[in-house]
């Protein structure tokens, strides 16, 4: 969901964005219980990844939380922490994203195409398919040339003698399975107000969708964050730990 202007030009204008962000979100809480075939049908998406339902209620869940603080700080006429979200969510918009595909893309009751609903999946999957066969290049709808078949003359490996088979298993020892040990790290027995602030960091960016490799880079682009070898050196020491706060959420 793309931040449309520029900050700031227009009273009012974060709350008719959330508002449409708040619509979108609804839509695609409907949109989770569809097979895929209807959902890339059901609105013109453009290329994204399909949201998963945790992400879409997590994202609802959120949306509700900043209108509040919105309203709250209108309230207090508090414009300069307004004028902030705005300019954060046009630079997240802006530079922030890394990953083009994962996203939640913006869903409007007047593109949503209500046919969908009532249409058999093959219905729905056999002009998709006409579509794409159409597109292919003629070469590519020529058959190709068949493989030559193998024939029961191909040479086979000659099997050993059974005196020498016999043998090679006599001196075969079998030593008992041995049970692997998993050693787990330990984390130190304090954490510094540095740990925690990079081990938050990295537990909401995990819960939002990003992979392990991306977080160093993503947490080191924050204010007030230590050096990247730092983060890295952290999110390796608490590795377990943040997984392990990430499954207790999603569960």
């Amino acid at each position: 969901m793309a931040h449309e202007s520029l900050p700031g030009t227009e009273t009012g204008q974060l709350d008719a964005l959330l508002d449409r962000w708040q619509v979108s979100l609804d839509l695609h809480a409907k949109y989770s219980a569809l097979d895929d075939d209807r959902y890339w049908h059901v609105q013109p998406w453009p290329k994204h990844e399909r949201p998963q339902r945790w992400i879409i209620q997590l994202a609802r869940k959120r949306i509700l939380a900043l209108k509040r603080l919105v309203a709250q700080r209108q309230a207090e006429g508090d414009r300069a922490c307004i004028e902030g979200i705005e300019i954060m969510g046009f630079l997240a918009t802006l530079a922030g994203l890394t990953v083009v595909d994962r996203f939640i893309p913006l869903a409007t009751h007047e593109t949503e195409r209500r046919d969908v609903f009532a249409a058999s999946p093959k219905a729905i999957a056999k002009p998709a398919a006409d579509t794409a066969r159409s597109r292919a290049p003629p070469a590519a709808r020529e058959p190709t040339a068949r493989e030559p078949k193998r024939t029961a003359e191909t040479t086979r490996q000659m099997p050993a003698p059974p005196t020498f088979a016999a043998a090679a298993r006599r001196d075969v020892r079998r030593e008992p399975a041995r049970t692997a040990t998993v050693k787990q790290r330990k984390a130190p027995a304090t954490v510094t107000q540095t740990e925690h602030v990079v081990i938050a960091d990295a537990v909401r960016l995990l819960g939002w969708g990003r992979q392990w490799h991306e977080l160093a880079e993503m947490i080191a682009r924050l204010s007030e964050r230590p050096s990247p070898s730092e983060i890295r050196r952290i999110l390796r020491t608490y590795r377990d730990q943040i997984d392990a706060v990430v499954t207790r959420r999603r569960d």
